[in-house]
């Protein structure tokens, strides 16, 4: 079952159709159709499963039903990544907000919150948001990775100030050596 990453923050209830073979009055198989309301437990992570007590095929010999059991599978999200109960997101800075360091506003799957990125942060840096990640005993983390992007040097002026900074700087990113 797919379900979105807010479902498993928040929990939901969801219909899920099945197909399902059954013996018709003549003993043939046909397939026939049953929807079941399905509650998401607030939490739940992908790759468990979650179990329909008496949902599933009919017990030999006239005996009860079975279970159904729903494998859990998050849909994929446009902004955050999943790995077990924690989650991360991307955050795009400037140079100078990542240099100087600055308050930012950063989407947490519960909404945004207040964060401040430290001086000197370089790109794919992690900040962890402790409890911020899926709910649950205990709850994962948020991880805020940093993205330092470039403005483009599409102007005579945003050139200029690239010359300047490469002038202002004794900086070489492939200089190895350094001490």
């Amino acid at each position: 079952m797919r379900i979105d990453l807010e479902d498993a923050f928040r929990g939901a209830r969801r219909s899920v159709s099945l197909r399902l073979p059954a013996l018709d009055p003549q003993g043939r198989v046909t397939m026939t159709e049953r929807t079941l309301e399905v509650t998401i437990p607030k939490g739940i992570r992908e790759g468990q499963h979650l179990r329909l007590a008496g949902q599933g095929d009919p017990g030999s010999r006239d005996g009860p039903p079975g279970d159904l059991y729903l494998e859990i599978a998050f849909n994929p999200h446009p902004r955050f990544r999943v790995e077990g109960r924690d989650v991360s997101v991307s955050l795009p800075l400037a140079p100078w907000e990542a240099a100087l360091g600055t308050s930012v506003t950063a989407p947490t799957p519960e909404g945004p919150v207040a964060l401040t990125i430290p001086p000197d942060s370089s790109s794919g840096r992690r900040l962890r948001l402790k409890g911020r990640g899926l709910p649950g005993t205990p709850p994962g983390d948020l991880f805020v990775v940093l993205e330092v992007v470039l403005p483009p040097a599409g102007t005579a002026k945003a050139q200029d100030a690239y010359r300047a900074m490469a002038a202002a700087f004794d900086f070489n990113p492939r200089d190895t050596d350094k001490e």
